[in-house]
């Protein structure tokens, strides 16, 4: 999913280190892999063909407008193939995809340089670029795909004179081109195994949103996003439609030292290496990003970057480790609105962290709510505002640690995968708080977030307040290390390994070894009221909208599993919050009516949310220009809520946040400054189930 990211930990293999004669048992091992672990049991088969055979030709050409509908037909050949191709660690199609990709590609950049050196636009015209294209048809043959292209440069070409309007015309045309100039340079140098690492990606990806294939590189990233340190640059980012957006530099960062980028500069493109040739960063995933910015201490990253004052530039900075301590839970007291003691605990991730080094400690996301909330119930506050905006998830170890924390016991998540159905109990003798709870959510809140924020509100635990829905990840993942997995080499065809706890090689099974990591979606969740979190989310009691750049929900991402339920559980509810919510609601309503600041934001939520449903772009220079208004007024809001807001001492220009906390003063009063009820519920122990769970959600 997509969020605000940040650079990540230490690579040591990148993709193209892969051996020519490791792939074949790679791409065996994650057939074997798919079949006996995704939540589907099915094995690859035509269905899964199709859509893997769509994953690949996008991941070349994801605006369809570089092939030709005659390579199109060529390739549908293979269509309900790719399957067997896995299995067989063939990838003789993915290379002449990759193959047919370079030739247009140099076909397609020798017209745009010719193009932009004339720069010849007559931006008066008006017309739209159409820029979503991933259903749309290939162009029927070289004519058709001129007149995408001249759209496409146009556009291109008028965003850049707008946004960096030092130079001119043919100044913005010139960075276009050497941008598409440093692409096919770059798709030149790409391995043959490049394309093998594409092929089972796409595989891997037609089974639902969240499936995937990491290289060793890559799969070093995944441990970042569960710790708080990190080794990179320092950057926080959002992203954008041809790039992405500085949110945030790390204090003590090589960025922050280097002092040359501010919040709000929009990088274009990277260099990894220090060969100075630059990668477009437009339409790349969380962890292809992380793959670029990331890497050992000392080496050098460089950027491409398109300042907010409209100059552009080229700039290097040198990796170091950092530490995150400010993504850790926090924690704050203050006197709100009738002069109620109000708690606000914020939590960003449901992070895992382990010693790297003889004194340092152990840390969790548990054990730090757990401590907050001690400090919170020694200031003897009425009521707790928990914020989970923008948490992503992290471990499921410690959301059902932390919903004990403000519970009695009893049913905390039910999961449904391999092993059956299973639920997972908040232990008894955990609470941490038992005044009332407000639960802030937004669009960005997934996974682990969702399932506490699910089961305190299913509890009559808490009132949950923010975006209309969550983003609707209601599945987990299970990272396995293809080198550790082995396959088995069978008459029947490729199986998984087993060998009774010992490795393949030890009990004597022929098998053959992959590399990387396999990240199977091996489970779904449920709240305890049976119905799943997935692609639904979940609901607000009461909507307070937020700004965004984009739509994230899982229901818009290709191939989400779709939503479902499971049978009830039998569960206790705390109070009926419910005879609450319409109260709560006018009243809040009532309060934004009032507020001049309160219309402004909803003016600016309007804008965001046409702005991430715009599927054109326009080329004309005045509606450009206006549609450009409306993005830098968005992507300054955001950058300015990560400067002002999400911070309980400034909560005034965080209005989000200032209204969930008189939605809370407002429930402790009619709550009437009653404590959590005693629970009656036992809970079973959970000290074992982790044990054949992954904690990553």
């Amino acid at each position: 999913m997509k969020r605000m990211f940040f650079c990540a930990a230490v690579a040591s293999v990148a993709a193209s280190s892969l051996c020519a004669a490791d792939m074949p048992n790679t791409a065996r091992s994650m057939y074997a892999i798919l079949e006996a672990m995704h939540v589907s049991h099915r094995a690859p088969d035509d269905m899964i063909s199709r859509r893997a055979w769509t994953n690949l030709l996008d991941s070349c050409d994801s605006f369809r407008m570089t092939f030709l509908s005659s390579d199109i037909a060529r390739f549908a050949q293979s269509e309900t193939k790719l399957d067997d191709l896995l299995r067989a660690g063939d990838f003789s199609f993915s290379r002449d995809v990759r193959r047919t990709y370079l030739k247009r590609l140099e076909e397609r950049t020798a017209f745009a340089t010719n193009m932009l050196a004339k720069a010849t636009f007559d931006f008066k015209e008006g017309g739209e670029w159409v820029v979503d294209r991933k259903d749309a048809a290939w162009p029927a043959d070289v004519a058709a795909a001129d007149a995408l292209w001249a759209a496409r440069l146009k556009g291109e070409t008028l965003t850049m004179y707008l946004s960096c309007e030092t130079g001119g015309v043919r100044a913005a045309a010139s960075r276009i081109s050497r941008r598409l100039v440093n692409a096919l340079e770059r798709e030149r140098e790409r391995s043959a195994e490049s394309a093998d690492y594409d092929f089972i990606m796409a595989v891997a990806a037609a089974y639902d949103a969240h499936t995937r294939y990491l290289t060793p590189a890559l799969s070093n990233s995944l441990s970042a996003e569960m710790s708080l340190k990190m080794c990179g640059v320092g950057a926080g980012w959002i992203p954008d439609d041809d790039g992405f957006i500085l949110k945030r530099i790390l204090p003590g960062s090589p960025l922050e030292k280097d002092g040359r980028l501010s919040v709000g500069d929009k990088i274009v493109a990277v260099s990894p290496k220090a060969d100075g040739k630059f990668l477009s960063v437009a339409g790349l995933d969380e962890i292809e990003i992380v793959s670029l910015l990331f890497g050992k201490k000392g080496e050098p990253v460089s950027f491409d970057v398109e300042h907010r004052d409209g100059r552009s530039g080229i700039y290097t900075v040198k990796r170091d480790v950092m530490k995150l301590e400010g993504d850790s839970a926090s924690s704050a007291a203050f006197q709100a609105n009738g002069g109620t003691k109000l708690g606000y605990l914020r939590l960003q991730s449901f992070y895992v962290t382990a010693p790297t080094k003889p004194g340092e400690s152990f840390r969790s996301s548990g054990e730090d709510v757990a401590a907050e909330l001690r400090k919170l119930a020694e200031k003897k506050v009425g009521g707790v505002l928990l914020d989970l905006r923008s948490n992503g998830g992290g471990s499921l170890h410690d959301a059902v640690k932390i919903i004990g924390l403000f519970s009695r016991g009893g049913p905390a998540v039910r999961m449904k995968g391999n092993a059956g159905e299973v639920t997972l109990d908040a232990v008894l003798g955990d609470t941490a708080c038992e005044t009332p709870l407000v639960v802030l959510v937004d669009r960005m809140s997934a996974s682990a977030s969702e399932l506490v924020s699910a089961t305190l509100q299913d509890l009559g635990r808490a009132v949950v307040v923010g975006d209309r829905r969550t983003v609707g990840k209601g599945t987990s993942q299970a990272g396995i290390d293809l080198a550790a997995a082995g396959v088995a080499l069978t008459p029947e065809g490729v199986k998984l390994a087993k060998s009774n706890g010992e490795s393949p090689k030890a009990a004597g099974v022929p098998f053959a070894a992959g590399e990387g990591t396999a990240l199977i979606t091996n489970g779904r969740f449920y709240r305890i009221t049976g119905a799943s979190t997935q692609e639904r989310g979940v609901a607000a009691d009461i909507v307070l909208p937020s700004v965004v750049i984009e739509d994230i929900r899982e229901e818009n991402l290709r191939y989400a599993l779709p939503w479902d339920e499971i049978g009830p559980l039998a569960f206790e509810r705390a109070w009926d919050l419910d005879r609450y919510v319409p109260e709560l609601r006018a009243a809040s309503e009532r309060r934004r009516a009032a507020s001049g600041a309160w219309k402004e934001h909803d003016r600016l939520v309007g804008i965001s949310e046409r702005r991430a449903a715009r599927k054109t772009m326009a080329l004309g220079i005045d509606a450009r220009r206006a549609q450009l208004a409306d993005e830098k007024a968005i992507e300054a809001e955001v950058i300015r809520m990560d400067f002002d807001g999400f911070n309980a001492e400034k909560r005034s220009s965080d209005l989000v946040l200032d209204e969930a906390l008189n939605i809370l003063a407002d429930l402790v009063r009619l709550n009437g400054g009653r404590t959590l009820p005693a629970g009656r519920q036992k809970a079973q122990s959970t000290e074992h189930l982790f044990d054949s769970l992954d904690d990553d959600d």
